[in-house]
């Protein structure tokens, strides 16, 4: 039997059940997985509110231990709350058709296509627009079909109807952006690229530094883009507000349409040949060089006793000194 915090006898009960159902499963009771914990709801069948009870009792026990909760993830909250399961299915439904329209290519649609379409996937998949918004890099990642969403346990490994995109392509959609902004931060490139819909969808491998590589890492995964499709320096994370906007009017069948703009292009042509400045002449009188000459003089005469000047204060302020290092020595 694993060892558990100190709990009430009703609470002991549940752990003591949940305990020898995972050593019997030759299953880890602690910490478990929340796959885990939903074959034990599954095969334990009980009311719904028992079945959240024995849910709270295991995640306490594993946060007083400083395990991840199990029953935090998205699929076992589903399992327990039939209202929610079903909301999200109708989501998903919707979201799916919405998908499918989305644009992947050209500019600045396809930048925004790709964007939203994931968007709109994560809030399918049960994620609050505020832990969207927390999102970064390294909590997203996709192998084959699956993709899988770390920070929340939540693995989504097929399309929800035939023929719709799989939720793995839909992220790699956006994680080809976010790798070409990486290697090309330009937005001119991007521009070219989308529009001829030739991004890459393979990098050849850089060499980055560990900070580097936990910097990019640790960015956030969606941010704010303008009408012009440019993106903030200091990539700051995309507002929840501002996703919950974004994931409202595509479910409300007015996706917004993106114009077209084009980048400014460099012209090659040759450029005239540089032509100099004119200036209108200008007449010097007859004294102009007289009295610049004067004025030289002037000058040299008024600054003849400036060094006797500057040593006489240099004298004084050693001799100020002096008696300051005497005050401070006690010698006055």
């Amino acid at each position: 039997m694993n060892a558990a915090p100190t709990l009430a006898a009703r609470d002991r009960a549940v752990w003591s059940l949940f305990d020898d159902w995972c050593a019997g499963s030759d299953r880890l009771a602690l910490p478990a997985t929340p796959d885990t914990l939903a074959r034990f709801i599954t095969e334990n069948p009980a009311a719904a509110s028992t079945q959240r009870r024995r849910i709270t009792v295991i995640n306490s026990v594993h946060r007083t231990t400083e395990h991840p909760a199990p029953g935090d993830a998205e699929t076992v909250r589903q399992m327990v709350n039939q209202t929610r399961a079903e909301r999200l299915a109708r989501l998903t439904a919707d979201v799916a058709g919405v998908i499918d329209r989305l644009p992947a290519a050209g500019w600045t649609a396809g930048l925004f296509g790709r964007r939203d379409g994931l968007l709109l996937l994560l809030a399918a998949a049960g994620l609050s627009f505020e832990q969207i918004s927390a999102l970064r890099r390294a909590d997203l990642s996709a192998a084959g079909d699956t993709l899988v969403i770390e920070r929340h346990r939540i693995i989504l490994t097929a399309p929800p109807y035939p023929g719709s995109v799989p939720p793995a392509q839909v992220y790699r959609r956006w994680a080809q952006i976010l790798d070409f902004q990486d290697r090309a931060p330009s937005t001119r490139l991007l521009a070219n690229r989308l529009d001829a819909d030739r991004l890459p969808t393979e990098f050849s491998p850089r060499s980055l530094t560990d900070r580097a590589l936990a910097q990019q890492q640790s960015a956030p995964i969606f941010t704010p883009i303008d009408r012009w499709g440019h993106t903030p320096f200091d990539r700051s994370a995309l507002s929840a507000h501002s996703i919950a906007g974004i994931v409202a009017t595509h479910l409300s069948g007015r996706s917004p349409t993106h114009r077209r703009y084009r980048p400014r292009v460099r012209h090659d042509d040759v450029p005239e040949p540089y032509q100099p400045p004119t200036y209108p002449e200008t007449v010097l009188d007859d004294g102009y060089y007289d009295r610049g000459l004067q004025a030289r003089r002037t000058a040299q005469a008024s600054l003849t006793d400036v060094v006797d000047v500057l040593d006489d204060v240099e004298d004084r302020a050693d001799e100020i000194m002096e008696k300051l290092l005497a005050v401070l020595d006690g010698q006055l």
